[in-house]
């Protein structure tokens, strides 16, 4: 994506480190035999921050890639259909 704030890229990547840290864990809960609600907690914690990631991404599509879409004159009921469409992919 162009026009980006790197420190925002930078944000997003370390939430994106601290899943993967998260999923390490949950692999190891479960070599270890952890207790079921433990690991269920820590997947739910892993949910919880790909959603942010998601709500940042989002955000950032709707402020660079739809007005960038438009200006470049796609057409605009075509981007906002488009946009509504991935978006709502979001809570699926």
């Amino acid at each position: 994506m162009k026009d980006v704030d790197p420190a925002e890229t930078k944000k997003i990547l370390t939430r994106l480190k601290t899943v993967r840290g998260h999923i390490a864990g949950v692999e190891r809960m479960i070599e270890e035999e952890k207790e079921c609600e433990e690991i269920l907690l820590q997947l739910v914690a892993i949910r919880s921050a790909v959603h942010k990631v998601s709500v940042i991404i989002a955000q950032r599509y709707a402020n660079v890639c739809l007005i960038e879409a438009i200006d470049q004159g796609e057409d605009r009921q075509e981007v906002l259909n488009k946009a509504i469409e991935t978006l709502m992919k979001l809570n699926q």
